[in-house]
């Protein structure tokens, strides 16, 4: 369900010339996906790190609410040969803007109930082989659902 919510938000998203584009997989996992991805001048990842967890809330009404916390990364194609201060203009500050917009867009979608907690985000430089480097994002999102569940 959270996968589906934030493909669609996700997708959506432009910040500066970029466009986004979720990947989903375990942390081990994103070397080999990120060289499978192209990324070009005007296109950026965000990587749902896996497992995810989500934790059950029922109210007195019967209403089962759902809370899940996930790691993003948001990523830029990097250079291995850049000094820190290019690193930090050419990726982490695209990926602290894309944060506050990707914020944002969850507080307007009617998709989204509420964002339970955001976490401390960190910045990473030439994180995986294809020398990307952005911040992560932990977030605990609280999606609506309006599922009715039957009692027999």
């Amino acid at each position: 369900m959270i996968i589906t919510i934030l493909d669609t938000l996700i997708s959506g998203m432009t910040s500066g010339n970029y466009s986004f584009e979720l990947k989903v997989g375990a942390a081990e996992w994103q070397n080999l996906l990120s060289d499978e991805y192209a990324f070009s001048d005007n296109n950026a990842l965000v990587f749902l790190d896996m497992p995810i967890e989500n934790d059950f809330q029922a109210a007195q009404s019967g209403y089962i609410g759902e809370v899940y916390d996930v790691n993003l990364f948001f990523m830029f194609k990097s250079n291995f040969d850049w000094t820190p201060l290019q690193h930090d203009s050419n990726c982490i500050n695209q990926a602290r803007l894309a944060i506050r917009q990707f914020i944002s867009v969850l507080q307007d979608s009617d998709l989204i109930d509420s964002i339970e907690d955001i976490g401390t985000a960190t910045s990473f430089i030439n994180l995986l082989d294809v020398n990307v480097s952005g911040m992560i994002l932990p977030i605990s999102i609280k999606p609506n659902i309006n599922a009715s569940v039957c009692i027999q």
